[in-house]
């Protein structure tokens, strides 16, 4: 086994980028905005300033001169920072990167790597609190790392830098200190990963801070003798549908937390996977409600999972409380 060292995720994140810069003399930054506001990027620019490149304030610009320098056989890394800015670049990574191995028949590639910060921060407001991951879920060629633990951050990075596929990177700037072992060899993010186990008496399944959320509901849950599983998803796409229900089979309830909306989120689509199996399994799906992030944190709160609210949903979905009036919250079903 894989010897670790306790960091907190920004430290994580830092480490597995030096690594790769390191080891891979052709990877080129398109600007250092990887750590964003309250994580320290642990001297990135100073350190790597020969291998960063200041790109106008024009995402169309930077996204399309990333990957067609990745084409070109460069790997090139493109910090967004907030995520709804690579709106405005969006034809880079829907029609070109994700596919010119296709229309040229894998005579051509584009191994680029998009990075940005999507989720709620508290603050942002409508316009800058997105989860476009959500949406390239339907784009193929595309892969989509979205890590919840310094374990899996480090990973997504070797992977994105190393992989031959165009890939997103999912980040959250509410996961800078979260803590946890980190491997000295990169663990796989393929597969799902279980990070708390659990009696079988609930499994809840998420990703990014969402999963941190969840292990926070777990512990509390602990007070009312539920013995929780939590599954973390790192990789939405290809998402690994049948080994997460295969991590999860066994008990006897499910609770899927997502910070995108329901609608074509990647919990609805584990749910439905679940739902095919026929297993009777209760579940229920809580998402982020169908409205525009407010400014206020108070009423941000309102919408979003929260660890609070994702133990008031496993709770009424266990039966331990009455179900409340939540138009986003569907009732629990048995299936």
């Amino acid at each position: 086994m894989s010897a670790t060292t306790a960091m907190r995720y920004h430290a994580a994140r830092a480490r597995a980028l030096f690594r790769e810069l390191d080891a891979n003399p052709d990877i080129l930054l398109l600007g250092s905005a990887v750590s964003g506001p309250f994580n320290p990027d642990m001297g990135l620019d100073e350190r790597y300033a020969d291998r960063i490149l200041w790109p106008p304030i024009a995402e169309f610009a930077a996204m399309g001169i990333a990957t067609g320098a990745s084409m070109a056989g460069l790997r090139t890394l493109v910090p967004i920072s907030t995520s709804s800015f690579m709106f405005y670049g969006w034809p880079a990574i829907v029609q070109e990167a994700s596919n010119v191995r296709y229309l040229s028949a894998g005579r051509a590639s584009a191994p680029v790597v998009f990075h940005v910060h999507a989720g709620h921060r508290r603050g942002g407001g409508a316009q800058h609190e997105h989860t476009p991951h959500a949406m390239l879920q339907n784009v193929p060629g595309l892969r989509i790392l979205a890590p919840g633990t310094p374990a899996e951050v480090d990973a997504a990075f070797h992977e994105a830098l190393t992989g031959g596929d165009p890939t997103l990177i999912v980040d959250h700037l509410l996961l800078a200190d979260a803590e946890g072992p980190v491997p000295d060899a990169p663990m796989r993010l393929g597969e799902p990963n279980v990070v708390r186990s659990g009696r079988g008496d609930l499994a809840i399944v998420s990703y990014s801070l969402m999963l941190q959320h969840a292990l926070e509901a777990a512990t509390a849950l602990e007070a009312d003798g539920v013995s929780a599983t939590v599954v973390g998803v790192p990789c939405l796409s290809p998402m690994p549908v049948d080994a997460t229900l295969d991590a999860i089979a066994g008990h006897a309830s499910v609770l899927f937390v997502d910070e995108s909306r329901a609608a074509g989120s990647p919990a609805s689509h584990l749910a439905a996977g679940l739902l095919e199996r026929g297993t009777g399994v209760r579940a229920r799906l809580l998402c982020t409600a169908d409205a525009h992030p407010p400014f206020a944190p108070h009423l941000l709160d309102a919408i979003v999972p929260t660890v609070e609210r994702i133990a008031g949903a496993a709770r009424e979905l266990l039966g331990l409380a009455s179900a409340t009036t939540d138009l986003h919250r569907p009732s629990p079903t048995s299936r």
